[in-house]
C-alpha cells in the first residue's frame, strides 16, 4: 500500500465495527443509568408508607399479644410479645429522633419517643402480672392502650399526609419515566440508524471497485483480451488487485503475441521440412528406381528356387526361398506393425541365411509360448539383435556360436530374451546402448543394418516408456538382450510353452 494513510480492508471493517459497537454500547449506558435512577427515586417514594405501615402494624401486634398475655398469662403470648418488641424497636432504629423542621421529620420523631415510652410501660405491665399485682397490672395497661392510639394517630397522619406528597412525585416521576424512555429509544434508533447509512457507505466503497473488477474479469474470461482494469485509489487490497492485475493482462497479451510469433515460426519449419521430406522421397524414389525392381528381384529368387528344385538343388533351394522371403518382409513390414510369430519368422530366415553363409556354425534355439506370438509390436526389431549378437558377439570368437531366443510374459508384459555365447559386451559400452547411443564394435566392423540405437529409440517411442530394453554381459560368457512389451490388453490363449 502507498501513503500514511492507507488501510486494509480488514482495518476498514474492523474500524467500522468498533466504532457502531462502542455508540451502541454508549447510548445503552446511558439508558439504563437513568431508568434506574427513575426507578429507585419511585421506589424511594414509596418506601417511607411501607416503612410506616410495617409501624403501624407492628405495634398493633404487641398490643395484642401484651394483652393476650395479661388475660392468660400464656407462654406463648409473652414470647410473641417480646418478637414483635425486638421487630418494633428495629424499626423505630430506622426513623428521625432528632430536632427538625420538617413536618414528617418532626413527626417520626414524636413516633419515636411515644414509641418508647410504649415499651417501657408495657414491660412494667409484664412485671407487674408476673409479681401478681393486678391493680398495678390494670393501669399499666390503661397507660399502653392511651399511647398506642397517640402512637396509631400520629402513624396515621404521617403516611396520609407522606402519601399525598408521594402521589404527586409518583406522577411527576412517571411523566419524567416516559420522556426518558421515549427520548432514549428515538435516540437509540437515530444512532442505529446513521450506524447502518455510515456502515452502507463504507461496504459500497469496499465492493464497489471490486463489483467494477469483476466486471472486467468476465469480459476477459469471454475472450476479450483488449480490455484493463480499473485503477480506483481506494488505498487498501483493491488497488494493488487492479494493478498486479493490468501487469498479468499486460504478461498474458506478450505472452500470446509471442505465442503466435512462435507458432507462425514452428509453422514455417514444419513447411520446410515436409518440403525437405518430400524432396528426400522424390530422391530415394528416383534413387530406388536405379535400383533392382523388388517384384522382379522376388520374381527372379523364386524362379532360382524352382530351378534349383528341378535340379535337385534342395539347399539351394531353401536359400533362395528364404533370402526371397527375407527381402519381401523388409519392403513390405518396414512402415507397419507386425506380430511376435512374423517377427520370429523373419528371425528364422535371417538364421537360415546366415548358416549357409557361415558354413552352419550357428546354433540356434527358442523356447516360445505359444499364446504370445499374436501381440502387435513394430517390425525389424529382433533380426537388428540376431545380427549384432552375430557381428560383435560370435565372429569375435573361436569355435561354435549359440543364440538362444526366448519368450514369456507375466499379466503385464512379454518378456523375449536372445541370449548368445559371444565375447560379450562391455558394461561401458551396455551403458551407451541403454542410453540409445550408436555403437560400433571393438574392431571397428560397423554393423550393416539396423543399429540397436535405432531399435530401442522406435520402442521407446511406439510404447511410450523407457524400460523396453535392456543389455546385459552374462556371467558365464556372452550377452544378453531383453525387451519388455506391454500387453496392451491382449488375451492369452491356456497353451503349454513349446520347446523349438
Amino acid at each position: 500500500m502507498e501513503g500514511s494513510q492507507s488501510k486494509s480492508i480488514r482495518v476498514k471493517l474492523v474500524e467500522i465495527f468498533l466504532i457502531v459497537s462502542v455508540t451502541v454500547f454508549v447510548i445503552v449506558i446511558f439508558i439504563y443509568y437513568n431508568l434506574n435512577r427513575t426507578i429507585r427515586e419511585m421506589d424511594t417514594v414509596y418506601n417511607s408508607n411501607i416503612q410506616f405501615n410495617d409501624l403501624s402494624e407492628n405495634v398493633g401486634e404487641i398490643q395484642n399479644s401484651l394483652y393476650q398475655y395479661l388475660s392468660t398469662k400464656s407462654s406463648d403470648s409473652l414470647e410473641d410479645y417480646y418478637r414483635y418488641s425486638q421487630d418494633y424497636q428495629e424499626l423505630l432504629d430506622g426513623l428521625n429522633n432528632q430536632v427538625s423542621g420538617d413536618p414528617v421529620k418532626l413527626a417520626e420523631k414524636n413516633i419515636y419517643y411515644l414509641s418508647q415510652t410504649y415499651l417501657e410501660v408495657a414491660d412494667e405491665a409484664v412485671d407487674r402480672k408476673r409479681g401478681r399485682d393486678a391493680a398495678g397490672v390494670r393501669e399499666s395497661y390503661q397507660e399502653t392502650e392511651e399511647i398506642y392510639g397517640y402512637i396509631q394517630a400520629n402513624i396515621s397522619s404521617v403516611n396520609t399526609s407522606t402519601f399525598v406528597s408521594n402521589a404527586k412525585n409518583y406522577s411527576t416521576l412517571r411523566v419524567i419515566l416516559s420522556y426518558t424512555t421515549g427520548f432514549s429509544i428515538c435516540v437509540l434508533f437515530g444512532v442505529m440508524a446513521i450506524a447502518v447509512g455510515w456502515i452502507i457507505m463504507m461496504t459500497r466503497s469496499i465492493t464497489k471497485p471490486l463489483i467494477e473488477l469483476a466486471g472486467v474479469a468476465t469480459e476477459i474470461a469471454q475472450g476479450n483480451m483488449d480490455v484493463d482494469f480499473p485503477i480506483v485509489e481506494t488505498g487498501d487490497e483493491v488497488t494493488a488487485v487492479a494493478k498486479a492485475c493490468n501487469k498479468m493482462i499486460g504478461s498474458i497479451r506478450n505472452y500470446i503475441e509471442e505465442t503466435k510469433r512462435n507458432y507462425e515460426r514452428e509453422n514455417e519449419l514444419v513447411a520446410n521440412e515436409l518440403r525437405m521430406k518430400n524432396d528426400l522421397k522424390e530422391a530415394q524414389l528416383k534413387y530406388l528406381q536405379a535400383q533392382i525392381n523388388p517384384h522382379f528381384l522376388f520374381n527372379s529368387l523364386n524362379a532360382g528356387a524352382q530351378l534349383a528344385m528341378m535340379e535337385g538343388a534342395e539347399k539351394a533351394c531353401m536359400f533362395i526361398q528364404n533370402m526371397a522371403d527375407f527381402f519381401r518382409y523388409n519392403v513390405r513390414k518396414m512402415e507397419k506393425d507386425v506380430t511376435l510369430r512374423e517377427e520370429l519368422q523373419l528371425v528364422d530366415s535371417y538364421i537360415y541365411i546366415l548358416n549357409v553363409r557361415f558354413a552352419g556354425d550357428i546354433h540356434y534355439s527358442r523356447q516360445i509360448d505359444e499364446r504370445l506370438l499374436d501381440i502387435s509390436m513394430p517390425s525389424m526389431i529382433l533380426q537388428p539383435i540376431i545380427e549384432n549378437a552375430v557381428n560383435h558377439g560370435i565372429r569375435e570368437m573361436e569355435g561354435e556360436g549359440v543364440i538362444h531366443l526366448s519368450v514369456f510374459g507375466n499379466e503385464a508384459e512379454v518378456c523375449i530374451e536372445i541370449t548368445d555365447n559371444g565375447v560379450g559386451i562391455e558394461p561401458e559400452t551396455a551403458a551407451k546402448v541403454m542410453r540409445g547411443e550408436s555403437v560400433h564394435s571393438m574392431s571397428g566392423r560397423d554393423s550393416e543394418g539396423i543399429g540397436l540405437d535405432n531399435v530401442i529409440n522406435r520402442l521407446r517411442s511406439y510404447y511410450g516408456r523407457q524400460h523396453v530394453f535392456e543389455i546385459r554381459r552374462r556371467e558365464e560368457g556372452g550377452t544378453a538382450v531383453t525387451l519388455y512389451i506391454p500387453k496392451k490388453g491382449e488375451e492369452l490363449e491356456d497353451d503349454e510353452n513349446t520347446d523349438l
